[in-house]
């Protein structure tokens, strides 16, 4: 892509969450982010189709991120350090994570991250897990849920603990899990 083009997406991008964090989603019109950007409107429109595309791009960069981010700092584990990580990560990007978090329309954020998360958490479970009572449906969703109830507890709260107790807290929790799985 050309590097104009991704300048333009960025800076319509950041306009965005920044319009967003100020004023809500209702209430931003295509205006407001094109002047706000110092843009024609017609650039927006060249690369969103409205603000609900951009929103849902928007969702996805930020999921995109998050998961690039572990995948590039932790092996897949349901382990200290991957939990670490991700919480490190969050930690650094506080703010656009509260945003996409803590807005009730943007359940989209939400499902995405489940999504993502179960599908790690099946493959671990599955691969690597010794007892095969875990291999199942439930179990995936017991630990994806738990995982991201208290990672929107974390980051709605403005991380009431740091990185280090919240990592020591859930591997406390998921020890029955795993003490199954094997490293290999």
């Amino acid at each position: 892509m050309d590097r104009r083009i991704q300048k333009t997406r960025q800076l319509i991008m950041n306009t965005f969450i920044d319009l967003l964090a100020e004023k809500g989603f209702e209430k931003i019109t295509i205006n407001d982010i094109a002047e706000r950007a110092n843009i024609n409107r017609g650039t927006v429109y060249l690369h969103y189709v409205d603000k609900f595309d951009l929103l849902d791009k928007c969702i996805e960069t930020y999921v995109e991120l998050l998961l690039h981010h572990c995948a590039n700092s932790a092996d897949t584990n349901l382990n200290a350090s991957a939990f670490q990580s991700i919480f490190e990560y969050l930690e650094k990007n506080f703010t656009i994570y509260k945003l996409l978090l803590s807005n009730e329309g943007f359940g989209f954020f939400r499902s995405r991250l489940y999504a993502i998360i179960a599908q790690t958490v099946t493959e671990v479970i599955g691969i690597k897990s010794e007892n095969k009572a875990l291999s199942n449906d439930v179990t995936t969703h017991f630990l994806t849920s738990g995982f991201i109830g208290v990672l929107e507890w974390w980051i709605n709260n403005s991380m009431p603990c740091n990185v280090q107790e919240i990592t020591e807290q859930l591997m406390f929790l998921l020890e029955p899990y795993t003490k199954h799985l094997v490293s290999r």
